[in-house]
């Protein structure tokens, strides 16, 4: 896709979405003090809009945003994008069906990160929205990482999740809108808390592959209103 001039009016409205999802992130406690990241894809365009290194979620404002391209070169903005644009643009230029891309050291998932674990699937609800278990990225090496391998594992394991680990660092969640990845990140954090504290109590049985396709076809099916009721 080519890259093409801004339409200010989308901008203006992407940023506002940002930093509600910046504020939300921060609010949940899903990130603290200046980490996280938050970054969208302008629609029809080959630039990303991302939120600035070293600046608290809580205290973003649509002036502070970056728009750089996909090779993470500067467009617009009088700040230094993130640490993890290369992470970020590399996802958003292999996954051009998403909106958008959310870095979080959110404690609970970050736990089983920082363990080098997987979190296995014990939840009906992960299973719904998940899939399975939530894949860790095991050769991820550094914050802000160029390394073409570690960026192509971290495209690979989201294949098969829209929330995944980065070993020793957080998070990275995504979606087709801001608010599908902000949610995604939201309840990876509340099935990472509740799977960590079965397993201080007890050794929770893993569901099998058949009973999770199960539940995901039942959440497909069953789950929820249907369009045209609503």
């Amino acid at each position: 896709m080519q890259e093409k001039k801004i339409d200010r009016k989308l901008i203006n409205e992407l940023s506002k979405r940002i930093i509600d999802v910046a504020r939300e992130m921060f609010d949940s406690g899903l990130v603290v003090s200046t980490f996280g990241v938050v970054s969208a894809r302008i629609p029809e365009t080959d630039y990303i809009l991302i939120t600035p290194s070293g600046f608290s979620k809580a205290k973003l404002s649509p002036e502070n945003l970056i728009i750089v391209n996909l090779k993470g070169e500067l467009i617009e903005g009088n700040l230094r994008p993130s640490v993890e644009t290369p992470m970020h643009t590399h996802i958003h230029m292999m996954r051009p069906d998403l909106e958008a891309v959310l870095h979080t050291h959110s404690p609970f998932a970050s736990a089983f990160a920082a363990a080098n674990m997987e979190i296995p699937c014990i939840l009906a609800e992960q299973a719904f929205y998940f899939g399975g278990r939530i894949p860790l990225v095991t050769n991820y090496s550094l914050p802000g990482t160029t390394n073409q391998a570690e960026l192509n594992s971290i495209v690979e394991a989201l294949k098969y999740s829209n929330a995944i680990l980065l070993r020793k660092h957080g998070v990275v969640s995504v979606g087709k809108t801001l608010e599908e990845a902000l949610d995604a990140a939201i309840v990876l954090e509340d099935v990472a808390k509740i799977t960590l504290l079965a397993m201080l109590v007890s050794s929770p049985r893993e569901f099998t592959n058949e009973e999770i396709e199960y539940l995901k076809e039942f959440k497909r099916t069953r789950y929820g209103q249907r369009r045209d009721s609503i």
